[in-house]
């Protein structure tokens, strides 16, 4: 009898942590989604290809950066950040028959040079357009201004 107790306590303890961990992850998501973000996902590029699959995450403004968060993480800060001025748009296109199933609906691929790196990432069309008129909306010349 003691053993079943000892389980029922574990799994108990179990379906607590699973359900603490996934209101944590809700309140995260709103909170990013609140503060300006967006459903955004992405991969990375490497010389041999793709390094990976598609990752969900967040992305929001700052500035002159755009921040990225995973979704399924705890991390309070981004898994990545762009400076606007590093980053630049390559190519557009609809999702192929492969990550129709991978990608939300709806979504539309952009791809991204951000240095020597080749960064994909996959948005809603509103969302591409607030993002292509974010990077074109840079003052002319900041650039120059350190």
């Amino acid at each position: 009898m003691a053993l079943f107790t000892w389980v029922a306590v574990v799994l108990i303890a179990l379906a607590v942590l699973v359900a603490v961990a996934l209101v944590v992850l809700y309140l995260r998501r709103s909170v990013l989604q609140r503060e300006g973000g967006f459903d955004m996902c992405m991969r990375v590029g490497s010389h041999e290809g793709w390094a990976g699959g598609w990752v969900f995450g967040i992305g929001r403004y700052r500035g002159e950066r755009l921040e990225w968060f995973r979704t399924f993480s705890f991390a309070p800060r981004p898994k990545r950040t762009f400076q606007r001025l590093e980053l630049g748009v390559s190519s557009r296109r609809l999702p192929d028959a492969e990550e129709d199933f991978e990608l939300p609906a709806g979504h539309v691929v952009l791809g991204c040079v951000v240095g020597p790196t080749t960064v994909e990432v996959s948005m809603t069309e509103p969302a591409s357009t607030a993002f292509l008129a974010w990077l074109e909306a840079a003052p002319p010349g900041g650039h120059l201004v350190r």
